[in-house]
């Protein structure tokens, strides 16, 4: 299943990236092309990463960094949004919440993306 095509309409809106399968060694390579190929083409300043799978795996942790390089690179803004108390723990844990801009809900990532 590839990524669905991002929300927004302007260029200047932030992208919402609803990420709802689960990431592992067999499909990390193709989700990371996807949100590779969606943050090239985005033609805004802001992205933001929605986990909707309580299960995030070392993969999708080395996914989500490698979005975040790429987004620097880029001069994009990544947010990532992880509402489930699990997913947040697993990228406290791993230490990624120190890379990447973790919030807990859509609406906050979209707020502080206006920063």
């Amino acid at each position: 299943m590839s990524l669905p095509h991002f929300f927004g309409d302007a260029a200047a809106d932030p992208i919402v990236i609803p990420l709802v399968e689960i990431v592992d060694l067999d499909n990390a390579a193709r989700v990371r092309d996807d949100l590779a190929r969606l943050l090239r083409s985005a033609g805004t300043q802001v992205a933001v990463v929605d986990l909707r799978t309580p299960c995030l795996t070392a993969a999708a942790v080395s996914v989500l960094e490698e979005t975040q390089r790429l987004a620097d690179q880029l001069g994009l803004r990544l947010r990532v949004v992880a509402a489930h108390r699990l997913t947040r723990h697993v990228l406290r844990i791993t230490a990624a919440d120190i890379y990447l801009a973790v919030y807990p809900d859509v609406l906050s990532a979209l707020w502080g993306a206006v920063e």
